[in-house]
């Protein structure tokens, strides 16, 4: 498979025609521009994405020659229909993390139980007490111990690490020489994500777990994504065409979704995830709110690098004290954490 799609870069390249049936729609879900936002919800005056994409590629990025992306399309749509169960491209998640999930999403659930749990993956343990240690935690004294670790935190506070910690190294997969630069950005996207997505919802009456559970899992399948193509590719570039990004991250999006129904995450994030590439009415709920933290986050992210101001009327933040409070607090945990 790997020589054939290197082939077919290759003749496409040198101008050879190709057949574009082969590159049929997936029909799974629709296109992102049909995806619409509850009337009156807040959305930014323009496509995040068209500012996001390009910077988050950096020297990556490039206008190519026309029909060059085919292949890469091919690729995607490919993995986008595989069989899950049996692909070397989807990472396997951590064994432990399903049943501590769900012992996490019981209000009753015992500090015993949740230890257990923990102490059955050495790696996750090993990153809880390292975390718990840092300066974002700061304790009196060194944390040594989970039970330690679980009393700091508390339930709520084990929950976001656990989870945080567990996706890590997942969405950290930096195998590719596009992948291993665009990848800590977009963990740190991630992040700040994950963490809009708890605001919003706690302010919307929702779970704020499973929203932020949300946040840390719409980027999995961007991450696939690129390390897929990175190993077909004969230069580590990507066309920055507007048509091939709509493409590129609409698979992306279906990948995510895919890949948490495989790992049988809670449906109500899952139905968070279908409906960023679904148009199964408008969005609403939690769909809504990962759709709104996705631009916050990214637009947060964008304006700490100088790319855009946080005054720009585009961003719409000044009309909306909500988002502008979430805007104001990934500020504030950045600085946090520095």
């Amino acid at each position: 498979m790997l020589g054939y799609l290197r082939n077919l870069f290759r003749r496409l390249i040198r101008g050879r025609a190709y057949d574009d049936d082969a590159l049929q729609a997936v029909t799974v879900f629709s296109e992102p521009e049909d995806i619409v936002a509850e009337e009156g919800a807040w959305q930014a005056a323009f496509d995040v994405d068209s500012r996001f994409y390009p910077w988050l590629l950096g020297v990556h990025g490039k206008q190519i020659q026309h029909g060059a992306e085919k292949p890469l399309l091919i690729a995607l749509d490919r993995l986008v229909r595989a069989d899950f169960s049996n692909t070397r491209h989807i990472p396997r998640v951590p064994s432990v993390l399903p049943q501590l999930l769900k012992s996490l999403r019981n209000e009753n659930v015992s500090v015993d139980e949740l230890a257990n749990h923990i102490s059955r993956d050495v790696t996750l343990l090993a990153e809880i007490i390292s975390e718990v240690n840092s300066s974002y935690y700061s304790p009196a004294d060194k944390i040594s111990n989970l039970d330690n670790a679980i009393r700091l935190l508390g339930i709520n506070g084990l929950r976001l690490l656990v989870a945080r910690t567990a996706f890590r190294p997942l969405i950290q997969l930096q195998s590719g020489r596009i992948t291993s630069v665009v990848a800590p950005v977009i963990w740190e996207q991630s992040e700040k994500c994950a963490q809009a997505c708890r605001l919003l919802a706690q302010e919307r009456g929702l779970d704020g777990f499973h929203a932020y559970l949300a946040g840390l899992l719409q980027n999995i399948g961007l991450i696939i994504a690129f390390r897929s193509l990175d190993q077909i590719m004969l230069a580590p570039v990507m066309p920055l065409a507007t048509e091939f990004r709509l493409r590129f991250l609409h698979m992306a999006h279906i990948l995510s979704y895919r890949i948490a129904k495989e790992w049988d995450f809670p449906d109500a994030v899952m139905q968070a995830l279908k409906a960023q590439v679904s148009h199964e009415g408008e969005l609403q709920d939690l769909g809504l709110v990962l759709k709104q933290a996705s631009d916050i986050s990214k637009i947060r992210l964008l304006v700490n690098a100088g790319v855009i101001s946080k005054d720009d009327d585009e961003l719409c933040l000044a009309t909306d004290a909500e988002m502008q409070h979430c805007f104001t607090a990934l500020h504030l945990q950045a600085k946090d954490e520095a």
